[in-house]
């Protein structure tokens, strides 16, 4: 929400403009086969989608720590976990990010998935967030290895 560089922790949601479902996608074989790939194996087209609804931190519970995020495959919850859980918090990662670069408003920081789950064309993806009135972000796989695009 504010271009910041250097924020405290404790200062983390002064600088936030709000929040939202994110599906972020990981070719894992092209991780498996090199780690330095992480670039590629995340920057296909389609493999990052965010929304529909952005909420600001007064339409959000107090300790989003209660906040519950789930990966959803074909309708069957694969993982959840609450924000308290995560490796870094979201207090963590803003700070440690506005370290190493200037946020911007518009920048988006993403705290992670609570699971992966393994796609198959024609499977539907979903990521809910329980305990705000989030709408799940749903999302339909296509396989399009093969699609004719040119290279």
């Amino acid at each position: 929400g504010k271009e910041c560089r250097n924020v405290p922790a404790e200062d983390w949601l002064s600088v936030v403009a709000g929040f939202t479902t994110i599906l972020d996608m990981t070719a894992e074989d092209i991780l498996r086969r090199n780690p330095r790939n992480l670039t590629q194996s995340k920057s296909f087209d389609t493999f990052f989608s965010f929304g529909p609804l952005f909420l600001t931190p007064d339409e959000l519970p107090e300790d989003l720590g209660t906040l519950t995020v789930q990966t959803v495959l074909n309708g069957e919850v694969k993982a959840e976990n609450q924000v308290a859980n995560m490796t870094f918090s979201p207090a963590e990662l803003v700070a440690y990010h506005s370290r190493i670069m200037t946020l911007l408003p518009g920048d988006i920081i993403s705290t992670g998935t609570p699971g992966a789950a393994v796609l198959s064309d024609g499977d539907t993806l979903e990521c809910r967030i329980e305990g705000a009135p989030f709408l799940p972000l749903v999302n339909p796989v296509e396989d399009r290895r093969n699609d004719g695009m040119m290279e």
